[in-house]
């Protein structure tokens, strides 16, 4: 049995996630397969299959791998409209420029037909909420924000917008209309 420290498994579970995510950036997610990968790689299918018993497993590390984002903690040191403006840069940035922006109108529809996907995808926007929602605590702290602002709102409005006007109506993401959502957020918050 092969231990999941040994250099050897993890290199191939690299090998194997980066074709996946290959192929579900150039295909979709639903032409990962074993076959696909081992086409891909020269990887036998016996092995992956060890690895990923379930396509769906293999589907659904591949998506966790792509929705990764690089590990930034959030900027919260203020104002409120430059840690907003700092924060939704970073999505923007990465909606517009990444493979992850590129692969994302995928994931969502996926997650509405595969309980796999849709986990994926609630993981990582739990994780994107997390991050605005420590940028409004820290404004609340400094005692910025209005006494009935309502944050939980505010914090789904900061990050579901940009999703809805990049993957939903096409419309594009840039600076002026970034200056101006987080224009708008503050009006809500501030005092």
């Amino acid at each position: 049995m092969t231990i999941p420290d040994d250099p050897r498994f993890i290199a191939t579970r690299n090998l194997a996630l980066d074709a996946a995510f290959k192929i579900f950036h150039s295909e979709s997610v639903l032409a990962v397969t074993h076959a696909s990968v081992s086409k891909e790689t020269g990887i036998s299918r016996s092995t992956l299959y060890r690895h990923w018993p379930e396509v769906a497993q293999l589907r659904k590390d591949a998506m966790l791998r792509a929705a990764r984002p690089p590990v930034i903690a959030p900027r919260t040191n203020g104002p409120l409209k430059a840690d907003l403006n700092w924060m939704l840069g970073l999505l923007m940035a990465a909606l517009n420029e990444t493979p992850w922006g590129k692969i994302a109108p995928q994931m969502i529809a996926t997650a509405a037909i595969d309980v796999d996907a849709k986990s994926a995808i609630n993981g990582f926007m739990e994780d994107r909420r997390k991050d605005v929602m420590s940028v409004f605590e820290a404004a609340e702290k400094r005692g910025e924000l209005v006494s009935d602002a309502p944050i939980e709102n505010l914090i789904e409005m900061a990050i579901a917008v940009p999703y809805h006007r990049k993957l939903i109506s096409g419309l594009p993401l840039d600076y002026a209309w970034l200056d101006e959502h987080v224009e708008v957020l503050c009006r809500l918050a501030l005092r």
